[in-house]
């Protein structure tokens, strides 16, 4: 209070509490600030991290399946400068057939670069591109169904189409056959596509049908002979058949049963066989059997031979009826293959697989971008590893040491 009896208020304000507080307040910031730094920067080195793995596998991804089509291009006879050049069409059936392996990459649970083996696969067998093109997915299918690499699927269907030489019948032909076939009886489908393969040209030579010859696989399949050893015995009993010795001729006299029709083409082999049971358990007029049990064996075998009389002792076991129910179902059996590709990949891992070869995709985009570049440094590489030998073998260490300057150099360059 003022001696004049007048109030007077302080005008001063301590600073030291807000000084405090705003220094409090700025800690905690700061430490805010530096706790984001810490979490952008984890952040920032795990999203670098994942860039180069994923950069990484970009180009062994596409690494690999670069060279997938590179040995397309080699089984089909087209060089690098042809694809460059475009060399009557070389540059675009190339693309053509990569755009079609990326294409079922990206949409099956089938990978590209394994797309490509398939490709590859068919090319083999002397189909082009554009036939192999057309086919590809049907070995997919089939691949599928039999839970079998698309390589051993294609050399299935490429190898029975090639036996029967049938070019009224497509690659969704066989696969259908084998998928629906494998369903009937005692066999799967990589079982009855390696048979039906087998045993497609020495078939197709005496005049028999893919639905025929899948017919008697399937009754050799139901005793359990399956896959190569089926094609095997089969041929052998065709074989005796259709181009018999004098005794077998002979044999097949007697019983009343001929392997041609009256105008000398080959009848069918399932009938055949049918008929030579028969007429070898027939009864005689006094009712009783024409055979002995031992006489069946002995005409049976001067017809077939030992191999050959092994399979027909197998095929008879099956009844007339159950072979006109495999032939119905077969006769039915167009998209079987897809049908069964729908089903086998409706699930989880189906599901995964689908994804994953997706991802097979994305990889290959990327390293489609990447590997221009990684080549270039391969090239360059490689091109400075040998100046450097030539520079060692002309000025020893010290040639060696002025050149690799120059190399690094150039690599500054560069990157």
């Amino acid at each position: 209070m003022a001696n004049d009896g007048s109030v007077v208020f302080g005008t001063e304000v301590d600073e030291s509490g807000l000084k405090k507080g705003l220094k409090n307040i700025a800690g905690l910031a700061g430490n805010g600030l530096a706790a984001l730094g810490s979490v952008t920067g984890a952040a920032l080195a795990a999203t670098t991290t994942g860039l180069v793995a994923l950069g990484k596998a970009s180009i062994e991804t596409t690494s690999q399946f670069d060279t997938s089509m590179s040995q397309i291009a080699a089984t089909l006879g087209i060089t690098s400068e042809d694809i460059a050049n475009n060399v009557n069409g070389a540059g675009d059936t190339f693309d053509s057939l990569r755009a079609k392996a990326l294409e079922m990459g990206s949409a099956t649970n089938f990978t590209a670069q394994q797309a490509a083996d398939g490709l590859n696969i068919l090319a083999m067998s002397g189909y082009d591109a554009e036939t192999s093109i057309g086919m590809i997915e049907d070995v997919l299918h089939l691949a599928a169904a039999g839970s079998m690499d698309l390589s051993t699927a294609a050399g299935f269907v490429s190898g029975s189409m090639k036996g029967f030489a049938d070019n009224t019948k497509s690659a969704q032909y066989y696969a259908d056959l084998m998928a629906k076939g494998a369903t009937l009886a005692n066999t799967n489908v990589s079982q009855l596509g390696d048979a039906l393969s087998g045993a497609a040209a020495v078939a197709s030579s005496y005049g028999q049908s893919a639905d025929s010859v899948t017919i008697s696989l399937l009754r050799l399949a139901e005793q359990g002979v399956v896959g190569s050893a089926a094609s095997t015995e089969l041929a052998a009993a065709m074989k005796n058949l259709y181009a018999p010795t004098n005794q077998a001729a002979d044999a097949l006299k007697e019983v009343g049963v001929s392997a041609f029709d009256e105008k000398g083409n080959f009848r069918d082999f399932n009938t055949v066989v049918n008929e030579l049971y028969g007429s070898l358990n027939a009864l005689g007029d006094d009712g009783l059997p024409k055979y002995t049990d031992a006489q069946k064996t002995a005409i049976a075998q001067t017809i077939f031979g030992i191999q050959g009389f092994n399979a027909y002792n197998q095929m008879v076991v099956t009844s007339t009826e159950k072979q006109e129910e495999w032939a119905a179902a077969l006769a039915d059996s167009t998209g079987e293959a897809s049908k069964q590709y729908a089903t086998m990949t409706d699930n989880l891992q189906g599901d995964l697989d689908i994804l994953g070869s997706a991802f097979d995709g994305l990889k290959i985009a990327i390293g489609d971008e990447l590997m221009p570049t990684m080549r270039e440094f391969v090239q360059f590489g490689s091109d400075g590893l040998a100046r450097l030998t030539e520079a060692f073998n002309v000025g020893s260490i010290e040639g060696a040491f002025g050149e690799l300057g120059t190399i690094l150099s150039e690599a500054l360059v560069k990157l």
